[in-house]
């Protein structure tokens, strides 16, 4: 990625983060870009060069315990956070310090899946205040039956309770995206953008991020109370956009619906036969996607 950088900073509490930013010719507009959990900036490299083209410069930053910011726990594959609170100080920080120096732009959030939770909670929650913002298959809640929520919730605060968060929930371990196999993967149909992935985590191993643990999905389930709750309050907002992925195995569909019909001035499109990742998708999908986001800024 040219004509931009990428450094690690210190957050208030001592936390090594990685921030980039990129600027664009004939600057109409700043884009703050916040991934999913496990991924990195590099990952978004195509993403970031469609949006200087279109006159944004783009802000992003490595969310702490993954890409290439500090992690919590000795082993660095071990997807974890304590509350997803330092998620919502970090992005407060990030934008204060440093995309409120260019504030004369207009700025647009553009958050994919639990990049999108911890947005909507930091809007809702007055901890940021962008010009407009879209969520990209937002993890609003976990695709689980009203019984399995519970049972699953239980089983997270006993092991964390017991001083076992730092470990991997089952069916999970360090595997990583270099190691994911493309069939029946429920990220992406493309397999171009998929092996991209793959080659970048291959490049630079200490991007890799393993499976949740324990402490993490507490800390994801907890998280998701809180913004159920602020949704609820219905205070007034700057303009949403989300978009669904009609293909999604990852997050709630009727959840990221619901959002849109709680808040006034939220608004809900869908992106047919996609996947999780919608910008990680194929071409003509990705199309209606930029339409809907060329649509929503002009």
């Amino acid at each position: 990625m040219s004509a931009g950088f990428t450094r690690r900073e210190t957050a208030p509490d001592g936390a090594r983060l990685r921030v980039g930013f990129w600027p664009a010719e004939g600057e109409r507009g700043q884009v703050v870009l916040l991934p999913g959990r496990s991924e990195f900036l590099e990952k978004y490299e195509e993403t970031i060069g469609e949006l200087r083209e279109r006159g944004f410069c783009v802000w992003a930053m490595d969310w702490r315990g993954q890409g290439l910011s500090d992690r919590a726990l000795a082993d660095r594959r071990k997807g974890y956070i304590d509350d997803f609170d330092s998620y919502l100080r970090d992005l407060a920080w990030f934008v204060d310090t440093f995309v409120a120096s260019r504030r004369a732009a207009p700025t647009c959030v553009l958050a994919h899946s639990m990049g999108g939770h911890v947005a909507l909670r930091a809007v809702l929650e007055a901890k940021i205040a962008p010009d407009r913002m879209i969520l990209l298959a937002p993890m609003i809640e976990l695709p689980l039956s009203r019984c399995a929520a519970a049972s699953v919730r239980w089983l997270t605060a006993f092991a964390t309770g017991f001083g076992l968060g730092g470990r991997y929930l089952p069916g999970t371990g360090p595997r990583a995206a270099e190691r994911a196999a493309f069939e029946g993967n429920p990220l992406t149909g493309d397999r171009g953008r998929f092996d991209r992935t793959r080659a970048a985590v291959s490049a630079n191993p200490a991007v890799a991020l393993g499976g949740p643990t324990f402490g993490w999905l507490d800390a994801a389930l907890r998280s998701i109370d809180r913004l159920r709750a602020a949704v609820a309050a219905r205070p007034e907002t700057c303009p949403i956009l989300v978009c669904v992925a009609t293909d999604e195995r990852v997050v709630s569909i009727a959840a990221q619906k619901a959002v849109c019909a709680a808040l006034p001035r939220c608004e809900c499109v869908e992106i047919p036969d996609s996947r999780h990742e919608i910008l990680m998708e194929r071409d003509d999908r990705r199309a209606l996607f930029w339409r809907e986001f060329d649509a929503f800024l002009s």
